[in-house]
Order: C-alpha cells, then sequence, then structure tokens
C-alpha cells in the first residue's frame, strides 16, 4: 500500500493571555536567577525542528499542533546552538521566568537574540534545569510582555552590547 503524503502542520495560534504563559510579578529576586543561572541549560528538542535530523534528532512523533520552528521560522541553525547557553543566560539575567514552577524551576523561561528573535523555553526536565526552546511569533501577545520587561533590563544594565537586541525586537514584534 503506497504511503499517503501527512498533513500539513496545523497553524494554532498560542495564546499568551493563558494562566500558563505569563511572567512572575514580581521578577524574580537576584539569589532566584543566581541559583538558576548556576545549573539552567538548554538543548534541542525534535518538536521544534522543521529538520530534526541536522540537529542530530530523530524526527517528533507527536501532534503536529501550536508548534513553531527554530530553523524554518527563526533561522537558527545547528551552527547557533553554540550560542545558546548565553542566550538562556541572558533570559535569566533579565528576569523573563514564568510565573509556575516545577520542581522548583520556572515552567517557562523568555529571552531575547541579538537578531530580535524572542524564545520561549519550557522545562525538559523538572529539578535539573534543563530547557528546549522555540521562537515566539510576532502576532503573539506574550512577546508585548517579555519586551516590556527586557527593556526594563537594557536600560539598567548598563551593558551597550544589549542595546541591538532589544531594537531588533521592538522592529520585529512590533
Amino acid at each position: 500500500m503506497p504511503r499517503r503524503k501527512p498533513p500539513s502542520r496545523s497553524a494554532a495560534e498560542r495564546s499568551s493571555e493563558s494562566d500558563r504563559r505569563d511572567l512572575r510579578s514580581p521578577p524574580p529576586s537576584n539569589q532566584e536567577r543566581r541559583l538558576l543561572a548556576a545549573k539552567a541549560s538548554l538543548g534541542p528538542y525534535s518538536k521544534h525542528k522543521k529538520n530534526p535530523t541536522a540537529y542530530k534528532l530523530k524526527a517528533y512523533e507527536g501532534l503536529d499542533e501550536d508548534r513553531t520552528f527554530c530553523d524554518a521560522d527563526a533561522d537558527f541553525t545547528p551552527a547557533d546552538l553554540v550560542r545558546a547557553p548565553d542566550l538562556l543566560q541572558r533570559g535569566i539575567s533579565a528576569g523573563l521566568f514564568g510565573h509556575k514552577n516545577k520542581k522548583g524551576d520556572p515552567s517557562l523561561l523568555w529571552t531575547v537574540d541579538d537578531n530580535g528573535w524572542i524564545y520561549e523555553a519550557c522545562i525538559t526536565n523538572p529539578g535539573y534545569g534543563d530547557y528546549h526552546a522555540y521562537p515566539v511569533l510576532r502576532n503573539e501577545a506574550i512577546a508585548r510582555k517579555v519586551l516590556a520587561r527586557y527593556r526594563e533590563y537594557v536600560e539598567n544594565a548598563n551593558e551597550p552590547a544589549l542595546e541591538p537586541s532589544l531594537k531588533n525586537a521592538e522592529d520585529r514584534y512590533s
């Protein structure tokens, strides 16, 4: 029997107004940031890869809904994986924590890349600080909340190297 072409992926929009996707308020303390920064890691996850084999991952076999692709949507290539730890640390330093925890770790984190993409990192291994991330699309309301907190962080961080990431994100998500 010939194989049928799988149905195209669903483009269901995520809602940032849900209780699950919101920033912690007030932002985490400096000590909470330091503790998470000391153990957090970020790894690739096949669900968010159009071409998972390029990342040495097996094809994702779960439901094909509510997905964005790092490689196809945000042009984040396997060569960019070396930047992932710094991007994760940037989001932690900026206090971009979700308001819910799993085994002591924020269930969600966000970060802003130099090219302006916002990535949402979801806990993969609670208690160990392991995360996987995917791009936030332009129409997602969570982007406005992340940008507002990130803007405050950049303005107070006295790190001029962060300013292009803020400007690029504001351009991308405006």
